[in-house]
């Protein structure tokens, strides 16, 4: 079935992009990894590190979706992590949503947005643009040591390659209130 085969796929490439076959654990299975922080976007989620929102609870939670996105060209995190939280979120649709949460449908939704990212990219990867792609909720942002830097085998200056390396980077994003 072609649903079941994008399905695997998907998941496939983002255990390769994590690393971690943990990726697919519910969270109380999982160590924390010590690299993990989580960050949150102040056009989305404006509250002081001491405000932050907790995760949404396993109970909470209505689905969770996984993608994957890649700069070729550019070395840029973040256009990476755009097309990977789109990627995760552009074959989904919540109709039910308004009978599911009667006291604010879409806006009272909460997102958790997992990037994996490669260590090296990190510093450029902006995520005010990221949550750009999220049409609603409240969105939550943690990123941690991952993705990939695979060479795309030419460095085009006019471009804006620096290097040959493409920046693929892998999104995990729970929806839940």
């Amino acid at each position: 079935n072609i649903m079941t085969m994008h399905s695997t796929s998907k998941l496939l490439a983002f255990a390769l992009c994590s690393r971690s076959a943990a990726a697919f654990l519910p969270t109380h299975y999982l160590k924390r990894i010590p690299m993990s922080r989580t960050l949150h976007s102040s056009s989305v989620n404006p509250l002081s590190d001491g405000d932050q929102r907790e995760k949404i609870s396993n109970d909470r939670v209505f689905f969770i979706e996984l993608g994957f996105g890649n700069d070729s060209h550019g070395q840029s995190s973040t256009k990476a992590a755009v097309r990977a939280c789109r990627n995760a979120i552009e074959f989904n649709s919540i109709p039910s949503i308004k009978r599911l949460l009667p006291d604010g449908g879409y806006d009272a939704l909460k997102l958790d947005v997992l990037l994996a990212v490669p260590p090296k990219y990190q510093a450029g990867l902006d995520l005010d643009e990221c949550a750009k792609v999220f049409p609603y909720g409240d969105v939550r942002f943690e990123l941690q040591d991952g993705g990939m830097v695979a060479p795309s085998g030419i460095a085009i200056e006019k471009l804006g390659d620096e290097n040959d390396d493409m920046v693929v980077v892998c999104a995990s994003v729970t929806v839940g209130h």
